[in-house]
Formats: C-alpha cells, structure tokens, sequence
C-alpha cells in the first residue's frame, strides 16, 4: 500500500458543514463515522475524519449512484491517511484495484521499496515524497477529481483530468505518468508492466540498478544517489 496524498489537502477538499455531513451519516445509516464537531471528532485519526467527509462528499455530488461506490470512494482516501498503512481499509475487489493502478499511475509509477534490484540503503525519510508537478496540494486535488471521475463518470473523464494535471509540467514523472495512463485507457498491460524506473532526479530512463528510500518510491540512479549522498542529503551505502 503506498501513502501519496496529502492528508491536510484531503481534509480541507471535502470539508463540509457539520449538520450536513451529520445528516448524511444517519439518514444513511454508516456506521463508524463522526462530523466535525462531534465530542469525539478530534479523538479519531484522520482517516476516520476524512472517510465521515467523502462519504457526505460523493453523496450530495451523486445522490443516485449506490450506496457500495461511496463507500469504495471514502475507503479508499481513507486509507490514504490511515497510520497503519490503509490496507485494511480496502477489499480488493476490481474497481479498488483499477483505482489504485491509476493512482500508481498519476504519481508516475513509485516503486514499491522491496521490489527486487533495488539497492537500498539510502534516503532520508524527512525528504519530500516525489510527484508529478512537485506540488503535493495540487497532485492531491487532481487525485481526488481522478478517483471521483473513475468510480461515478467514467474513464474517459479521468484521463482528461489527469492529463491536463500533468501537460501542465514538464518534468520526467510527469511524462512518465501521461505515458502510464494512457497505457492503462489503451489496456496496454506490457506498457505499464516494462516501463522500467526512471531517476527522479535527472531523468533517465529504463535503470538496472537504482537507489530508493525505505517507505516509499522515490529511485535515483546511481550518479545521482552519489551527488546526494556528497551533500548529505542521504546515507551512504552499508559496507
């Protein structure tokens, strides 16, 4: 499970009146939510605000879609905020897998820090995750247009989200992930599957040996892993 939005940014996106959301919680019967002041709303973890707020969020936005999409929806940016990881938030059914592959996707394909040839020791966990664009505030709110469009609109309107996000920047995630999507809307599965990992720093493309930090997907190639390394923007290499 990767974490790439922004939590606050979700929190301030789907943020609504306090009878509203309360109302939407018992007309529609969810259990284990609360609204913004309730007794215990700064008692819970964020994900619990942010899954109360998404599910009155989708429900005013489409009062006739089924009660199972909103709380998909909800879950699933819940389970970006959660701190035990999200996982238990999602049941893998397809839709949440097709989500989450976008997802992927949009931030330019992170690898996963166990992936195999990684070669680790490396990055401070302080420094930012990389996104597309290097604005979390902005990549979380068309991430969260995308994954609205996916589960209620459909494809297509996804994929205009996303690439007038990313054509707006010029940068090697950025194009990394108009090429990840469009594979994706041309169900071009060797596409995705042998786009290969790229430095985020200068670029290049297609790497056999990389370096990545230890809780989430940022990869450097080895000249660039150097450069950090001799500005003590990361550790050195275990002997």
């Amino acid at each position: 499970m990767f974490q790439i939005l922004e939590t606050a940014t979700l929190l301030r996106l789907l943020d609504a009146a306090p009878e509203a959301v309360h109302h939407t919680i018992e007309m529609g019967q969810w259990t284990g939510c609360v609204w913004p002041g309730h007794p215990e709303w700064e008692a819970h973890e964020a994900c619990i605000q942010i899954r109360s707020l998404a599910l009155h969020y989708f429900t005013v936005r489409y009062p006739s879609a089924e009660a199972h999409r909103y709380e998909i929806a909800a879950q699933l940016l819940a389970s970006q905020a959660c701190p035990q990881g999200g996982d238990q938030h999602l049941d893998m059914e397809p839709i949440v897998q097709e989500a989450l592959l976008w997802l992927w996707a949009l931030a330019g394909g992170p690898v996963v820090p166990d992936t195999p040839r990684v070669i680790m020791p490396p990055l401070q966990d302080t420094t930012p995750v990389p996104l597309p664009g290097g604005d979390p505030v902005a990549f979380t709110a068309t991430a969260l247009a995308m994954l609205e469009a996916l589960l209620f609109t459909g494809n297509e309107a996804a994929q205009q989200i996303t690439a007038t996000f990313l054509r707006t920047h010029a940068d090697a995630l950025a194009r990394r992930a108009l090429m990840l999507i469009d594979a994706i809307v041309q169900q071009e599965t060797a596409r995705v599957v042998e786009a290969g990992v790229i430095c985020v720093d200068c670029g290049a493309e297609g790497l056999d040996v990389w370096y990545t930090g230890q809780t989430w997907g940022e990869t450097l190639c080895e000249a660039c892993y150097e450069t950090r390394v001799t500005h003590g923007q990361a550790h050195p290499p275990n002997p």
